[in-house]
């Protein structure tokens, strides 16, 4: 590979969706779905154009691409490779000249440090290219840039994207390249679209489209008070996502009118550490013996909020009945860090309940993004689809209106359910409320469809 390689498009021919990338450190990727074309001097190679792709029918899906062999005379039709040309209004096609086309651009840290961060950033391009092509959209334009996983990166990946004309700067991931990005599009009065949970980089212009563990606590807390819940209780982590959960925990359950009747938190994740709150908190219930003496107690709380996951939330959720069996009533409570096959099987979560995403429609979104690519979409990579078709929306309409168009009360509904922002630019979602049975994610407490009384 030459050096030519290291700025090059990809570009659908048939439905006209362009796709410019250009990073300065990151590896050449190649999707198997699109035409890649160089833009530097004569090199270029091209692969055959895929199919139409419909997202809302499973059953249609691009076909792989297999490379052909080198054919031994010269094609009837030869494709006419496309170039590049930069334009007083922003960076154009040549075969896209005199469109008024939609440019999205989208800051991804290709080149971080983090290996699990290049390869999400590769994940989420690819399903940013899936979204444009199942636009059918021939005046959009996708414009991929490194924001290298640092602020400095993300601030000149910002700059590059307000100089090739973006009309909406989706990214980056990192909460501080986020606010970076948002300080320089706000000059320029360009809505950026982040993909942080740290809710504190939101607003002056900034829209996060994420799933912050506040919402998920507020779905989850709402759900328990309906259900009768009068008094609840928490049992967690002192980190940073800890801390958050717990302050949107009290609120909300302040809020309802309830008491929070109990907190206990823990430094660390190994169960060493969460014996002791733990037990403090089983043994605010009578024991067994009390009990037999006198059954008539009141409970202490209904729901108690384990805001872990993984190994952690393995060794956090049997502690409760082995301090008390009085608890095993008790109805605990998780947040999106349940939404893993490994909580699923855990005996102790039996009958737990957490909010999260609808799943249909993500379901349908990984089956068409594996067909494509041949492998799983990473964990943010539905954040990256849908971005682009509400980056399509926004920018489709007066430069003036897209604030605006952001915050449309009925919200966007897209793979991951229904979201809308703020004026503050933080995202609302409709999220269901799953529970444990029988080793698998129940739907009790469907997402909503549409934001009629859904927040």
């Amino acid at each position: 590979m030459t050096a030519c390689s290291k700025a090059y498009a990809t570009v659908n021919i048939k439905a006209r969706g362009f796709v410019a990338q250009s990073w300065q450190k990151a590896a050449t990727m190649v999707a198997s779905i699109v035409i890649s074309v160089m833009i530097l001097g004569a090199c270029a190679t091209t692969t055959p154009t895929p199919g139409p792709y419909d997202p809302g029918n499973p059953g249609s899906t691009q076909p792989p691409i297999t490379q052909e062999p080198e054919p031994t005379e010269a094609p009837e039709t030869p494709i006419k490779e496309p170039h590049l040309v930069r334009e007083n209004q922003g960076l154009t096609p040549v075969f896209m000249s005199g469109d008024d086309i939609k440019r999205i651009a989208i800051l991804l840290p290709f080149s971080a440090k983090s290996k699990a961060l290049r390869n999400e950033a590769n994940s989420m391009l690819l399903a940013a290219e899936l979204a444009i092509f199942s636009l059918n959209d021939d005046s959009a334009l996708l414009i991929a840039l490194d924001s290298a996983g640092t602020v400095q990166g993300a601030e000149q990946a910002a700059k590059t994207a307000l100089g090739q004309g973006a009309d909406i700067i989706l990214g980056p991931v990192l909460a501080r390249s986020v606010r970076a990005v948002g300080n320089i599009a706000l000059e320029a009065n360009i809505p950026v679209v982040g993909f942080s949970t740290d809710t504190s980089v939101a607003g002056a212009g900034v829209y996060l489209l994420s799933f912050p563990p506040e919402a998920e606590v507020k779905r989850i807390t709402q759900f328990a008070a309906e259900a009768g819940a009068t008094k609840f209780a928490f049992l967690g982590p002192e980190s940073t996502y800890g801390k958050r959960v717990l302050s949107a925990y009290t609120s909300e359950v302040r809020h309802l009118g309830a008491v929070l009747s109990g907190v206990e938190t823990y430094a660390g994740k190994d169960i060493a550490v969460m014996q002791e709150p733990a037990a403090k908190l089983a043994n605010m219930f009578p024991s067994p013996e009390e009990t037999a003496k006198n059954p008539e107690f009141e409970d202490p709380y209904h729901v108690i909020l384990l805001p872990e996951g993984g190994t952690a939330l393995r060794s956090l959720a049997p502690l409760l009945t082995f301090y008390n069996e009085n608890t095993r009533h008790v109805q605990i409570m998780g947040t999106g860090l349940w939404n893993r096959d490994e909580a699923a099987r855990e005996p102790a979560l039996a009958g737990g309940i957490f909010a999260g995403p609808d799943l249909d429609g993500k379901l349908v979104f990984n089956a068409n993004y594996d067909a494509t690519y041949g492998e799983e979409p990473s964990r943010l990579a539905s954040l990256a689809y849908d971005a682009v078709n509400i980056a399509a929306f926004v920018a489709d309409g007066d430069a003036g209106e897209r604030q605006q168009r952001l915050i449309d009360p009925a919200g966007f509904f897209g793979v991951d359910g229904l979201v809308r922002f703020t004026p503050q630019g933080i995202p609302e979602r409709g999220l269901a409320v799953y529970q444990i049975k029988g080793g698998r994610f129940v739907v009790i407490s469907p997402a909503p469809k549409s934001t009629d009384g859904a927040f």
